[in-house]
């Protein structure tokens, strides 16, 4: 079941410029249901967490399958700060974007195709992990599952967050112990990642009663996060909605 990367490009009006992203569909058997997961820093988790790999192990013992990665990568580090960091320039344009665009023409492009789309996720890592929550938090009804991984969230995400009455999301979180005085280079400035991801646990738990946590003993390192991608994307993959589950009790 091996499956290729897929160059796309978008015209975004919000960002003003041409977005690019990729895809990576993963099919067995026929069906009309299929799973979105959007990937923040997607060539990073191609080329360094080894996510096209690591997924089709995950797969490997499925049934039926149509999984569509959505790979958005920023165009470099200056960028990803300005698109992801709640204080960056574009970063309400980017949330507009993955709301009002990318996701709406995917929709689409999956419904002229006849697929009822089941599943839609954000995964990300640190600012990654914080964009995610930014745009899950702009449209809670549009998103089933946020696979967040060492999110370097701030007191704005928490904020957001205590708007939003219930969800119905799937939350995984993970966080390492070593992760409590994280320096950003591009600013300098010192990220509190462990406290404020356990501030943030606690109140999603507000909201989902369907959330996952971990506290392992790691460092805010890309090694950390690849080695725990088979968790978060299990997590993904074998999480049920509550569509499934109303399936199931047909």
């Amino acid at each position: 079941m091996n499956a290729s990367l897929k160059e796309c490009v978008i015209t975004s009006q919000h960002l003003r410029r041409d977005q690019l992203y990729y895809t990576c569909e993963y099919k067995r058997g026929q069906g009309d249901v299929a799973d979105l997961l959007f990937v923040q820093d997607g060539l990073d988790y191609v080329e360094i967490g080894h996510i096209q790999q690591t997924i089709q192990t995950v797969l490997k013992n499925s049934g039926h399958i149509h999984l569509m990665l959505v790979l958005v990568p920023p165009l470099n580090s200056m960028d990803r700060y300005h698109l992801y960091h709640p204080d960056g320039e574009l970063h309400e344009s980017y949330v507009h974007f993955f709301t009002e665009e990318l996701l709406p023409n995917l929709q689409a492009k999956l419904g002229r195709e006849g697929q009822e789309i089941r599943k839609v996720g954000l995964l990300g890592d640190s600012l990654g992990a914080a964009i995610s929550m930014s745009i899950a938090c702009a449209s809670p009804e549009s998103w089933s599952h946020l696979l967040l991984q060492s999110g370097a969230f701030t007191v704005s995400h928490v904020n957001k967050i205590q708007n939003i009455r219930n969800s119905l999301w799937k939350v995984y979180q993970v966080v390492g112990l070593q992760e409590e005085a994280v320096t950003y280079p591009l600013t300098g400035e010192i990220l509190p990642i462990l406290s404020i991801n356990r501030i943030l646990h606690n109140q999603l738990l507000s909201i989902t009663d369907t959330i996952t946590y971990y506290e392992e003993d790691e460092q805010h390192l890309w090694d950390f996060w690849r080695r725990d991608l088979p968790r978060a994307l299990n997590y993904f993959v074998h999480t049920i909605t509550k569509g499934e589950r109303d399936e199931q009790n047909v």
